[in-house]
C-alpha cells in the first residue's frame, strides 16, 4: 500500500491524508517524510496538500460515523447512557482532538468517536485542524532545515526510546513480582 501511495506522488500524499482520517491506520510519516525529502523545495506545498486532505478525510469520517452512529445508538445504546458519555466527551472534545497529534492511537479512532457522539462540528473541525498542523508542520520544518540528517537522528532516538520504554516495563514487571513474593512470604 505504501509503495503504491509513494508512486502516486502528490495524489498519493493526498489520498493518504484522506485515508488516515477515515479507514486506514496509516502512519503518515511513512508517506510524508519521503515526499518531503524528495521535494525539499516544495515542502510547504506538500504540507498544505497533506493538511487539506487530512481535514477533508476527517470531515468525511465524521459525517459517515455520525450517520452510522445514529443507527448504532438506536439499536444498542440506552439514550440516557449515551447522553452521559457525550457530555463527558464534549467537556474535553477540543483537547482530546488536539492531543491526538501526539498519541500513538490511530487518528481515525478520534474521528470515529467524534462522529458517533455527534460532537459539535465547529469544535471538531478546529480540533482536527490544529491537531494535524501540530502533527505535520514540525516534521516539514525540520526536514526542510535538516534534511536527511534529521531522519538518521530520529531513527537513533526512536530505537533508544523503545529500549528505554522496554527497560522501564521490564523493571516494573520485576518489581511487581518481587512485591508479590514478599506478600506471599508474609502470609
Amino acid at each position: 500500500m505504501f509503495e503504491l501511495l509513494k508512486k502516486l506522488g502528490i495524489f498519493g500524499l493526498a489520498l493518504a491524508g484522506v485515508l488516515e482520517a477515515t479507514v486506514l491506520p496509516l502512519p503518515m510519516e511513512a508517506i510524508s517524510l519521503p515526499a518531503y525529502l524528495a521535494s525539499k523545495d516544495k515542502i510547504l506545498y506538500l504540507f498544505i496538500i497533506l493538511l487539506l486532505s487530512s481535514i477533508t478525510g476527517s470531515i468525511i469520517g465524521y459525517l459517515f460515523w455520525k450517520r452510522v452512529g445514529r443507527v448504532f445508538k438506536k439499536k444498542y445504546i440506552n439514550n440516557d447512557r449515551f447522553k452521559k458519555i457525550k457530555e463527558l466527551y464534549e467537556k474535553n472534545a477540543f483537547l482530546t482532538l488536539l492531543t491526538s497529534a501526539f498519541t500513538p492511537l490511530p487518528f481515525e479512532g478520534y474521528v470515529l468517536t467524534a462522529g458517533i457522539l455527534e460532537i459539535d462540528f465547529k469544535t471538531f473541525l478546529l480540533g482536527v485542524t490544529l491537531s494535524r498542523v501540530l502533527r505535520h508542520l514540525p516534521q516539514a520544518i525540520l526536514l526542510y532545515i535538516f534534511g536527511d540528517k534529521i531522519i538518521e537522528s530520529l531513527e537513533f532516538y526512536s530505537i533508544l526510546g523503545v529500549l528505554v520504554i522496554f527497560s522501564l516495563f521490564l523493571i516494573k514487571k520485576i518489581q511487581s513480582k518481587i512485591k508479590n513474593k514478599k506478600k506471599t512470604a508474609k502470609q
